[in-house]
């Protein structure tokens, strides 16, 4: 669930675990939970009380799309599985709608994994609509930075945002569909990556935290 908002109360939490929900991003441009993108602010009381139900139940506490005071008082305060699914590095996409390389790290180091967005205004932030699209190469920037910032490639991973709502043409070649992905693990290689890294950043490192939350 991309922004808490329909959970009208944390005591409802529960009910939605019931019926299957395990992963929550809080906030879109804010919520009534915590600021978000384009809206900063950390966690209200009622944002608090959201966090301890999903700690409560081992829910994925997602952290996209947090304003950046909400993702330091949830790393305090949030002692679940984390992970980020599509937020890429500040360092090159200089908005608050992606991760300092403090965040990648203190992420990391929850074992959380960080998924790359592929929206291409988010990958070069001078790209507009109407430009020529953008390469592989852009994509492997961002993925490439998480592994260098942290040290391995266990912490990366591809989060698409595909259902965004940008279109194709908002997205860099050569995907035009979701079996494109795959293009990625190329441009990895022509980086220097091994292929059980690439498997990681791939699929496995989100396979992984998935299956360390889940009943």
């Amino acid at each position: 669930m991309e922004s808490a908002d329909p959970i009208r109360d944390p005591s409802e939490v529960e009910q939605w675990y019931n019926a299957g929900l395990r992963l929550i991003g809080p906030t879109w441009r804010g919520s009534r939970y915590c600021g978000g993108t384009g809206q900063p602010g950390g966690f209200t009381d009622l944002g608090f009380a959201l966090l301890d139900e999903m700690a409560r139940l081992n829910m994925v506490l997602d952290f996209s799309h947090m304003a950046d005071d909400a993702v330091w008082q949830a790393l305090e305060r949030y002692p679940g599985p984390i992970i980020a699914s599509h937020t890429n590095a500040r360092a090159h996409t200089p908005t608050d709608r992606h991760f300092t390389d403090e965040q990648i790290r203190a992420v990391a180091a929850r074992g959380g994994v960080i998924g790359v967005a592929l929206h291409s205004h988010f990958l070069i932030p001078s790209w507009t609509r109407g430009q020529a699209p953008i390469g592989l190469d852009a994509v492997a920037l961002h993925i490439d930075h998480v592994c260098q910032l942290v040290g391995d490639a266990r912490h990366s991973g591809i989060g698409s945002d595909f259902d965004g709502g940008a279109g194709v043409e908002a997205t860099p070649e050569p995907f035009d569909t979701v079996a494109d992905l795959e293009r990625i693990a190329d441009a990895l290689r022509g980086r220097g990556y091994s292929e059980d890294d690439i498997t990681g950043v791939m699929g496995g490192n989100f396979l992984r935290a998935f299956e360390a939350a889940l009943p």
